[in-house]
């Protein structure tokens, strides 16, 4: 198996460990039947559809390594294209994402691309490069530490998922799961990463909804 292919089936496995959901469901939005939010309760549903945030922290040990973070989804009043070019704009994401000092393109090769974020807030700020890979539907893009590059982690992988949820608007999922690693930054950050990662999808629709809105015709 090509290293590019092994890697993207293991953040896509991995991301289906993180969510409690079969792999081959990814693609289809986490349920099987493909139906954006089918996975949410009602309760959520109406939640979103008033502009909160729901999100599912989730806290776990695999392989050795202790993983904090979760899965957040936000409605944005915005179409799934313009929050995909947010998100493949290097120099929009410390704007759009939480406590991200700085990003820089490392390499890019058709769909998949390095990133180096320089993330946190002092005294605990970390520095590490992620490989993003956008699924040929568009619709989510799965990003995993580089282990090649310096980092700051231990490891981080997760994804982002834009699907229609009525006219010009926009269901946003993103799952993170960080390990920091032993030591003295887990005892005192992990719970500031934790609301940090969940946090996320506000911080996008934040930035993206009154750029969309004041190119809306």
């Amino acid at each position: 198996m090509p290293a590019r292919m092994q890697r993207s089936v293991i953040a896509s496995l991995a991301v289906g460990v993180l969510l409690g959901i079969p792999s081959g469901a990814l693609a289809q939005g986490g349920s099987s039947s493909g139906q954006p939010g089918r996975a949410l309760s009602e309760a959520e549903r109406s939640a979103l559809v008033a502009g909160r945030t729901v999100s599912r922290a989730l806290r776990f040990s695999r392989r050795g390594g202790s993983y904090v973070g979760g899965v957040a989804y936000q409605v944005v009043r915005a179409t799934p294209g313009e929050v995909l070019r947010v998100l493949a704009d290097v120099a929009a994401l410390p704007a759009a994402l939480p406590r991200t000092e700085r990003a820089e393109l490392v390499s890019s090769d058709g769909r998949s691309a390095r990133i180096e974020l320089v993330q946190g807030k002092a005294p605990f700020v970390v520095k590490y490069t992620i490989q993003l890979e956008q699924d040929p539907s568009g619709e989510s893009i799965r990003f995993w530490l580089d282990p090649t590059r310096p980092h700051d982690v231990k490891d981080v992988w997760g994804y982002f998922r834009v699907q229609e949820f009525g006219h010009q608007h926009t269901l946003v999922t993103m799952a993170v799961a960080l390990d920091l690693g032993p030591g003295l930054p887990r005892m005192l950050f992990e719970d500031r990463v934790e609301r940090a990662i969940l946090r996320a999808p506000a911080n996008l629709r934040a930035f993206v909804e009154p750029r969309a809105l004041a190119a809306a015709p």
